[in-house]
Formats: structure tokens, sequence, C-alpha cells
């Protein structure tokens, strides 16, 4: 028992308890060699892929997809996080099989979402046994796991948005300087650079920590300048992101994702799995308990506590069946494209609850024997969540090795749907063998002509039919300068559609001329459909960054770079003063 008493008083002691936890996750597939592919991954494999292929041979397409997407030369990573694409392209440069690579990357996801949760509820105030007994219970719940499972990018914002509510509830304790710059400024970038859905919902949720904070302030102005600020570094920081967007947005219709009714994605009770559209009994159950508590000891409960847990019940509403989204949908019909999924607001409610809950676990109970029932119970909530997320785990890595190695086969068209084929591809130090033999269709930010159709008619379905069933029957060449070259023969002259995709700042070169856009058609999804002449022809299509965007990507990178050299700053000076310290 001493030895216990003296490792947990260390520092790094909850570290190693998430450490250790995030290593459980992954054993079943270390033990199974098996990669999980889910309902978003062969679209992300795409995105990852295709930045690693330009890390690796040196040429940068910042707008262009070459390698990936099948070479079809849409525009994906520059609208949909950018940075992070490039970021998990460089550790698939380094790891090589998605096999690795989803080992390293669902590690971290759950490593970053568990140290997350647990330093949110130590700057809330909570006690380290509470703090650490609630992240394990997050990390196990809602969408955190869903990276791991179906490569969902609110997997991330899962992970990330526990800093955020850090930074909110730093507005409302710290009245003399409530806006911690650096960190707000850091944490929105990062959102920004990773998922830009999730960061619209970081905003709704730090408004009201905002309100709070400026009427408890002391020094209100200096409050808004330094909201201002972080503001205008965050815009520096992310100018790649919202001048790419500008720019395609202005000059081209983009393709919205699909529509989903949103009273249809609400959450819904199972009794054991806690799924990204459900909530289990037990999960319930501790959420009740934060409520018994906080009701229980109303009079001890602090304000942040009622804050947080008012605000993750309300977060928690918006999730259910009980909000009208059936009126919302008619009222506001872009959300079932834009939002699809309302159960997507937990990545919100999960973490304010838990955190509440850490707050309420570390309050003195008034129950005889209170402190020696509490530490079982805390345990029993981990596992009750913690169980069937690992058995669910397992049971999907024990599919992949049988039979069902892809998940979810809608929006796929398979080359080659054996088992054999596929788990080896997974496993191949050539990453791209996958996506050559799994092809995804969806619309994401597909230029269109006129309006988006449906059925037959959605970009996807013509995407499909114009670039999936046809690409094959060309050569691909990826030159320098992001230039993308199609090579084809011809038997007759006459118009030849490519299976490559246009948008407005496109240039084309066919047999060496550069053609007006009034010498080519396009079709529905802009698809260019040339007039070849007989025998062989070359096709270069290549984007032309517009000069204000190339000046805001560069002015983005040099602001990161500059935050990087602070951060280096800050970390060398504190360790002097730390050596200082130790010296006297």
């Amino acid at each position: 028992m001493k030895i216990v008493n003296r490792w947990w008083h260390q520092r790094w002691a909850p570290l190693s308890v998430l450490i250790l936890m995030s290593l459980i996750m992954i054993v079943p597939q270390l033990l199974t060699g098996s990669t999980i592919v889910g309902s978003d991954g062969i679209f992300h494999f795409n995105r990852i892929y295709d930045a690693a292929k330009q890390i690796s041979n040196w040429n940068f397409s910042y707008f262009q997809t070459n390698y990936g997407f099948q070479q079809s030369g849409r525009i994906v990573n520059a609208v949909y996080g950018p940075y992070f694409a490039y970021l998990t392209g460089f550790l698939l440069v380094i790891f090589r099989s998605w096999y690795h690579f989803q080992l390293v990357t669902t590690f971290a996801v759950y490593l970053i979402g568990g140290w997350g949760m647990y330093r949110l509820t130590r700057i809330a105030g909570a006690h380290r046994g509470a703090g650490l007994i609630t992240a394990l219970i997050f990390m196990n719940v809602g969408w955190l796991p869903r990276w791991g499972f179906n490569q969902n990018m609110n997997g991330i914002g899962a992970a990330l948005m526990p800093y955020v509510i850090a930074c909110g509830i730093q507005m409302v304790h710290d009245q003399v300087r409530p806006i911690h710059i650096v960190q707000l400024t850091l944490i929105m970038s990062v959102l920004i650079e990773t998922h830009v859905l999730s960061t619209l919902m970081a905003v709704i949720l730090l408004v009201p920590f905002w309100i709070v904070g400026m009427w408890r302030s002391d020094h209100r102005l200096l409050m808004i300048r330094n909201t201002a600020i972080a503001i205008g570094l965050t815009l520096l920081l992310t100018a790649n992101v919202w001048g790419g967007m500008l720019s395609l947005y202005a000059n081209n219709s983009l393709a919205l994702p699909h529509s989903f009714q949103l009273a249809q994605n609400t959450l819904h009770i199972t009794k054991l799995m806690d799924h990204r559209d459900s909530i289990s009994i037990y999960l319930i159950i501790i959420f009740i308990w934060q409520v018994g508590l906080l009701l229980w000891h109303r009079r001890q409960v602090t304000r942040i506590n009622w804050m947080i847990s008012g605000l993750g019940i309300i977060f928690l509403w918006l999730t259910s069946r009980f909000f009208p989204w059936q009126t919302v949908n008619h009222a506001i019909p872009v959300l079932s494209q834009v939002l699809q999924f309302p159960v997507r607001i937990t990545i919100v409610a999960y973490p304010l609850l838990l955190c509440g809950l850490a707050l309420s676990l570390s309050l003195p109970t008034k129950l005889p024997q209170g402190k020696d029932l509490m530490l079982p119970i805390m345990i029993l909530a981990v596992l009750a969540v913690a169980v069937p997320n690992i058995t669910n785990i397992s049971q999907r890595s024990e599919q992949v090795q049988h039979r069902k190695v892809l998940k979810n086969f809608g929006g796929l068209l398979l080359l080659d749907n054996s088992p054999k084929v596929l788990r080896k591809t997974l496993n191949s130090k050539h990453p791209g063998a996958l996506l050559e033999l799994a092809e995804k269709h969806s619309s994401d930010y597909l230029p269109i002509n006129g309006k988006q159709g449906e059925g037959q008619q959605n970009p996807g379905s013509i995407y499909k039919r114009q670039i999936l069933l046809g690409h094959q029957f060309f050569s691909f060449t990826v030159l320098s300068h992001g230039r993308l070259e199609l090579q084809w023969h011809a038997d007759n002259k006459g118009w030849q559609m490519t299976p490559v995709v246009s948008y407005h700042d496109s240039t084309l070169t066919l047999n060496g001329k550069k053609l007006a856009k009034s010498e080519y058609r396009r079709t529905h999804i802009n698809v260019p459909i040339v007039y070849a002449h007989k025998g062989t022809n070359k096709l270069i299509i290549r984007y032309a960054t517009p000069t204000w965007v190339g000046v805001l990507i560069g002015a983005s990178l040099a602001s990161w770079f500059g935050l990087g050299c602070y951060g280096l700053y800050e970390f060398r000076k504190r360790c002097g003063l730390r050596r200082i310290e130790l010296e006297h």
C-alpha cells in the first residue's frame, strides 16, 4: 500500500494510467493484426495518402489531388483539415502500412483525449482521483473511440474538446486574466486545421463562458482586447483554410455532403454498447449519478459546476429526440447536409457532464463510510463503459480476420472483394494498394454545374460513372509544380471525357496547347470533355493557385513557425527557472 501511495503522489501517475488504458484499447488489434476500416476510412485514407505521397516525392500540390482519389485532381484537403492531412501523411510516410498507421494514431487520439479530460477536471478544481476516473470514462464513450472504429473526424474533435472547455473555464475562473491568448489561439487553430464542424461547436460552446467571464471580470476592456488578439492570431494561423475556402466558394459551386434527416439521427438508448448514435444504460446511470450528486450537495456545489453541468444537460437534450429536430429540419434544411447528425453534439455534452461529475465527486460526502464506498463505485463506473468498448474492438478485430474486412460497403466500388486480398493491402508497405481496390465515390466539395441532383444525378453517383469507371483506361503521371498528366490512345478523333475534375482556376493543356474554357466541354461535376486527335493524347491539368491565396498560405506557415519558436523560448525559459530553483 505504501508503494501505491508513493506512486500515486508522483506527477506522472495519472498520465501512466491513461497511457495504459490507451494501450489496452489497441491490444485486440495487436493480437489479431487487424486494421479496422470504417464508414469514413477510405475517404480519409485517400486524403492522407495524397499528403504522404506529396511529402515522400517532395512534389507539393496544396489544392489539386494528384495521388489520392484515383488521381482525379479534385480538391479536398485544402478545405478539409489541410495541416492535419499533412501531419497524418507524414506519419504514414514513417509507418508505411495502414495497420501501423492506425495503431499509432488510435493510441494518440485516446491519449490526447484522456489527458485533455484529466487536465480539464484539474483546471476546474477536481481532485486527482475523480479527474482520472472521469477521464477513463471519457475515453470509452461517445465519438472519441470512433476514430479507431470508423475514422470519423468527430473522434478527433471529441479528443480536442476538453482543451476548449478548459479555456472556457479559465474565462470564468480567472478574473484578472480570463483570456489566455496563446492557449485559446492554439486550440482553436488546431481545431480549424483539423475539423471545421467541431470548430463551430467549440465557438458556440465558448460563448456562454465568455459572457459569464465578462460579467465577472474586473478588467473587461482587457478581456475584449485579448479576445480580439486571440481571434486575430487564429485568423493568421489558419489563413490557409479560410483563404482556400474563400477562393473556392467564390468561383465554384461546390457540392454539399449527403443529406440526412436530423430527427432520425438522434441518440437512442442501448443496454450495453455505446456507439456514436446511441447511449448505453450505464452512461445514463453515470449522468443520473452526477445530477443526484448535484442535488444532494446543492449547497456545496460551486458555480462553475452548476454552469458546466447545466450546459452539458442542454447539449445532451439537443442530441435527443426530445428536441424538435423535425421542425428545425423544415426551417433550416441546409442543416441536414452540414450538421447531418445531431448525435455529433455529444462531443460537447459528454466532456461537460463528466467534468461536472469530477467536481461533484471531489466534494466531501455526507454519507457514513462514503469515502470507502466511492472508490469501488467509481471503478465499477469505468468498467461499465470500458468493458463493452474493448469487447466491441475485439469483436471487430476478429471480424476483419474472418469475413468482414471493410465494415461499411456503402459508397464504395470494390474492384476485388476478396477478404484475403483486402487484408493483404491493409498490411502492405504500399498503402496505395488498398485505394486501388476500394474506391470511394463521395460528393464532398465536387464542383457542380446547376443544382445538386439526387439519386443517380447525385454528384457522388456521377463521380462513380465518370471517374471511377473510366480512370483505368488512362495512364497518369504526376509532374512538377502540382501538374497532373493524363495519357490515352484514341482510335479516332473526337470528343473524349477525361476522368479528372476541373475548377474555375484549373488550367488544361491538351497535346501541348493550352485550352481556353470555350475549347472544351464540362459535365455536371466539371469533368472536362476535350477534342482528342487520333493516336496518343496528353492532357495536363493544373490548379493555378491565386496569388493572394498563396500569400495567405505563406503567412499561415510563417505564423506557425513563429508560434513554434515562441513555444521553444518559453520551454527553455521554464527549464532555466527550474534549474535556478534546484540550485537554491
